[in-house]
């Protein structure tokens, strides 16, 4: 017997109605995302209502997240893509196991995924849609910077020359942030400093000064990092309220940035 979907446990426990569930549906189909994150953004279904309700009518065990912390290597087991597409974040791997928090476990073919992914036995635990999008935001930010981008390096500016500026930048900060052209100088036709960490003779290590010049431009990125991945967020809440509100219809909305 196939197990029941999402939308028709909720309605069957009574905490949606069938109307609900049909204007939820239709917003997913429109908008995308998951109809857990529809009910709870329409305000249909409290949060915590959802996962409570879909704890008894499922059997599996619930996870806070904001009390978890997900070490990188647990993380790296399901692709960013993945993880935003389908709400879910892999918080622990104990033996042949991996451990997943999920919006919607009813969700069997990404279950499947994610076992021939990583070779893995899935266990699925609930955890609410806006839980999961902050974690989302945490572990898996969409951007730059150093935890995802390590071929993304901080360019080291010393007097007016750029000493270092490698990595592309994503269109949109690249048209923001324009990249800076080293000037022509004598010391432009030298060779290129000895790599941080090594004596081949020559320039003396970078000091402390320098160590923190990294830091403090490693933190800039950082910060703009957690805005970038709240953009699309922001502007999908944004054009909500706008519908929600009737300044605009979606028709309207979606002619005006074609």
């Amino acid at each position: 017997m196939p197990r029941k979907k999402l939308g028709e446990m909720l309605v069957e426990a009574g905490v949606l109605t069938e109307q609900g569930l049909r204007a939820a549906l239709n917003e997913q189909r429109r908008w995308g995302g998951t109809l857990g994150s529809k009910l709870v953004e329409m305000k249909l279904v409290p949060e915590a209502e959802l996962v409570r309700v879909l704890s008894m009518q499922l059997s599996l065990p619930t996870i806070d997240l904001e009390r978890t912390d997900v070490t990188p290597d647990v993380i790296a087991l399901v692709p960013s893509e993945l993880a935003h597409e389908h709400y879910l974040i892999p918080f622990a791997q104990p033996m042949k196991f991996l451990d997943v928090a999920m919006a919607d476990p009813t969700n069997l073919g990404v279950l499947d995924e994610l076992r021939i992914r990583t070779q893995l036995n899935i266990r699925p635990y609930l955890a609410g849609p806006r839980m999961i999008e902050r974690a989302l935001a945490r572990y898996y930010p969409r951007g730059f910077g150093r935890m995802h981008r390590p071929d993304l390096a901080v360019p080291l500016v010393e007097g007016n020359d750029v000493i270092d500026a490698p990595a592309p930048i994503p269109t949109g900060i690249k048209d923001a942030f324009p990249r800076q052209r080293p000037r022509q100088t004598s010391s432009s036709l030298a060779p290129p400093p000895p790599v941080r960490g090594t004596q081949v003779g020559g320039p003396p290590p970078l000091s402390s000064s320098r160590d923190a010049e990294i830091d403090a431009l490693q933190d800039r990125i950082s910060r703009l990092e957690a805005l970038v991945a709240r953009d699309e967020e922001v502007l999908r809440k944004l054009l909500a309220l706008l519908v929600e509100k009737q300044v605009a219809t979606r028709e309207e909305i979606l002619e005006r940035i074609k």
